[in-house]
């Protein structure tokens, strides 16, 4: 039996990283859920960094396939939308379309398809159908209503789509509603998509960024297994260190460098797993390492760049200063041990 809910768990995961905007975001959402005489019986607010379509899609599965969250209670709303689908100028809000993903677990996306933020949860996705949004916040009626603006005209929505005009159409979807936000429109959903025409969560690649400047790289972990106990140079941002190839990642001395398979499993339906292999330092911040000066700057890698990874050979010893135990040399230690 289908369980019916009116009262959600709501969870936001935006790259909006400013107060303003989310604040917007959040009381728009909550507005147009009443209006559907939807109830959020939580607000879980995730920053990601700006046009990260990584990160989002990498924290939108962490979230939507833990097992242990409040099931089909539990709905997310996305928008990491860096609109480079088409490079021309744009004078309102074209851009990457607006979606629902059901999932075979019941739970609900309302988001920016764009990037690589649907490509952890590609597996899982049950449905997938296109939204039918208005280039013009100036073509919702029930918008400019609200805002007090009879006849549209300059209602003061301006191009932020996930402010005004993603919170309607996610409620009334969310409500069970087919009707039409525009009357440019005739329905509120639009076509099918086939999930398999989603991005694939790209080889080589750092995935997470934690707090601790651990980095989940989607490097498989069944490329190690035959390499535990060996060394391995890995390299980001043209920045190298020389690693333990471990089978767990604190199986190395303090201040040493592991690779090894990370805690991260995305587990599917269908039996499928995804695990992260890690890099780590232990006892310090492995991103600092891989740190490149840019405007008197220094910037670590974040998700999305490219990072790889080889067997150490005993020159790379000697040309990266490690000693043969692994021991990174003092000025990597000085950079990225913590105080």
């Amino acid at each position: 039996m289908i369980k019916r809910y009116n009262r959600y768990h709501l969870v936001v995961i935006g790259d909006y990283n400013d107060n303003d905007a989310h604040g917007i975001v959040q009381d728009n959402l909550y507005y147009w859920f009443d209006q559907q005489d939807l109830s959020i019986l939580g607000f879980d607010r995730v920053d990601v960094k700006p046009f990260n379509t990584m990160e989002t899609g990498y924290m939108l599965a962490r979230r939507a396939l833990n097992p242990l969250s409040p099931s089909a209670r539990q709905v997310f709303f996305v928008n990491t939308a860096p609109r480079m689908d088409d490079f021309k100028a744009r004078a309102t809000n074209q851009g990457e379309g607006f979606v629902e993903a059901t999932l075979k677990n019941g739970k609900r996306i309302y988001g920016v398809d764009s990037g690589f933020a649907l490509s952890f949860i590609k597996p899982q996705i049950q449905s997938l159908y296109k939204l039918n949004v208005p280039d013009s916040a100036e073509d919702i009626p029930m918008l400019a209503e609200a805002l007090g603006r009879e006849g549209g005209g300059n209602i003061g929505a301006g191009q932020f789509r996930s402010g005004y005009i993603y919170p309607i159409v996610a409620a009334m979807a969310l409500a069970g509603f087919d009707n039409p936000i525009s009357p440019k429109f005739s329905a509120l959903y639009g076509d099918a998509v086939d999930p398999a025409a989603l991005p694939d969560i790209p080889d080589d690649v750092i995935v997470f960024r934690d707090g601790y400047g651990n980095f989940k790289t989607s490097i498989r972990p069944d490329a190690l297994a035959q390499q535990v106990g060996e060394f391995a140079v890995i390299s980001s941002q043209g920045a190298e260190i020389i690693a333990h190839v471990r089978a767990g990642i604190f199986d190395v001395p303090l201040h040493h460098f592991s690779f090894a398979p990370g805690s991260t499993i995305l587990a599917y339906a269908d039996g499928t797993r995804r695990q992260f292999t890690e890099v780590v330092l232990r006892g310090g911040h492995a991103a600092r390492a891989f740190a490149r000066t840019i405007g008197g700057r220094s910037v670590s890698p974040v998700e999305g760049d490219a990072i790889s990874w080889r067997l150490a050979t005993s020159s790379d010893f000697d040309r990266l200063g490690y000693g043969a135990d692994g021991k990174p040399p003092q000025d990597v230690l000085a950079a990225a041990t913590r105080s």
